[in-house]
């Protein structure tokens, strides 16, 4: 289970990778950290993230902000929130994004780690409960043939390509969405394509939304936020940012020189 921690005070952070204990609360695999929510994003481009603990207010983009551009991409994240002021109209929207939990600061370390061993296990069962519904699901009904780990890797990169090139238009795809598809592992399908092409899944789904946003902005009189939404992006600062890290320009800009 990877953690990512995001809050602007890095004695905050140091103080909860340190009085923590982690791997007794589940988090067994990598913690990143962020002070912001630009920082955070970027992490969330290309690493695996099974859970946020997020600090709401942070100088620029909130964590509200975050979490809102997070929905934009991924559904499903659980994101504990940590706020010093017991804000009805924070609670209320936190809510409405589906926040996992609500935590005042300061806060003793063992009420943080009493709400990450939560989530943890929420999802672990979630997880659980996903594979026994489609084991029983697909038990009564004849099943044509699917990728299995026994396929040759190149064959299972090029269906995993095929897949994204027919739903990159869609925002909310996800990874473990083609996992799902090919009835398959997400960590054993990640593993197989990185290492066949150098990157993982969503770092290439990324390449791929960003060439053809490139090639849209291209097009006379090209309108820059309905190519965000042609190429999987409803949030249009995400996909600016997101945009300007790959080609090291915004769309604007790219429009301009190349339109």
């Amino acid at each position: 289970m990877n953690l990512l921690i995001v809050d602007d005070e890095m004695i905050a952070v140091k103080g909860m990778l340190d009085g923590v204990d982690w791997k007794g609360c589940g988090i067994d695999g990598n913690i990143w950290t962020a002070y912001s929510a630009e920082w955070a994003l970027k992490i969330l481009n290309v690493q695996q993230v099974d859970l946020l603990l997020c600090d709401i207010e942070m100088p620029g983009a909130s964590g509200l902000e975050l979490l809102r551009a997070i929905r934009e991409i991924d559904r499903e994240l659980p994101c504990i929130f940590l706020t010093c002021h017991a804000s009805f109209e924070y609670a209320q929207e936190a809510i409405s994004l589906q926040c996992t939990d609500y935590i005042l600061k300061p806060a003793p370390y063992e009420v943080i780690a009493e709400k990450v061993k939560k989530a943890c296990d929420d999802i672990l069962r979630k997880r659980k409960d996903k594979v026994q519904e489609k084991y029983f699901a697909d038990a009564g009904e004849e099943q044509p043939l699917q990728p299995r780990s026994s396929k040759n890797p190149k064959e299972l990169v090029v269906l995993i390509e095929q897949y994204i090139e027919k739903h990159l238009r869609e925002s909310s795809l996800l990874v473990t969405d083609i996992a799902e598809a090919l009835y398959l592992n997400k960590d054993y399908l990640n593993r197989v394509f990185k290492k066949e092409k150098g990157v993982s899944i969503s770092q290439y789904l990324i390449s791929e939304r960003m060439k053809l946003a490139a090639v849209l902005l291209e097009e006379k009189d090209s309108n820059v936020n309905l190519v965000a939404e042609k190429v999987g992006y409803n949030n249009y600062p995400y996909f600016a940012s997101s945009f300007k890290r790959f080609y090291g320009c915004t769309p604007s800009q790219y429009q301009k020189e190349h339109g």
